[in-house]
C-alpha cells in the first residue's frame, strides 16, 4: 500500500515540476521580434546590452550592417584603450629605480 502512496506522491511531484517548467508568456509591452524588418527590407536583429549602473539589460534592435559597424567601433575603442594603458604603464617610468640604465 505504501508503494502506491509513494507512486502517487511521485506523480504529483512530477506534475508540479512540469508546471513550473512551462514557458511563460512575454511580458506586456514586449512583442515578438523574430520577424522585424527595416524600412529597406533588411532583417532587424535585437540584442540585450548590459547598461552600467543597472541590473537590467537594454534591448536594442539594428540591422546586421549597423551591428557590424557598432561592433567595429566598440572593438577599435577597446583596442585603443588597451594599447594606451600598456604604453603608459610600461617601460622606464614604471621601474622601481626610476631610470633605465
Amino acid at each position: 500500500m505504501s508503494y502506491v502512496r509513494n507512486g502517487f506522491s511521485a506523480l504529483a511531484l512530477f506534475a508540479a515540476m512540469a508546471a513550473c517548467t512551462t514557458p511563460a508568456a512575454a511580458p506586456a509591452g514586449e512583442t515578438d521580434t523574430s520577424n522585424l524588418v527595416s524600412a529597406d527590407g533588411e532583417d532587424v536583429i535585437c540584442r540585450r546590452l548590459v547598461v552600467t549602473g543597472t541590473r537590467f539589460a537594454e534591448k536594442t534592435c539594428k540591422t546586421q550592417a549597423a551591428w557590424d559597424a557598432f561592433d567595429d567601433y566598440t572593438n577599435s575603442n577597446a583596442k585603443e584603450q588597451t594599447d594606451k594603458f600598456q604604453r603608459l604603464n610600461s617601460g622606464c617610468s614604471t621601474q622601481a629605480e626610476g631610470s633605465c640604465s
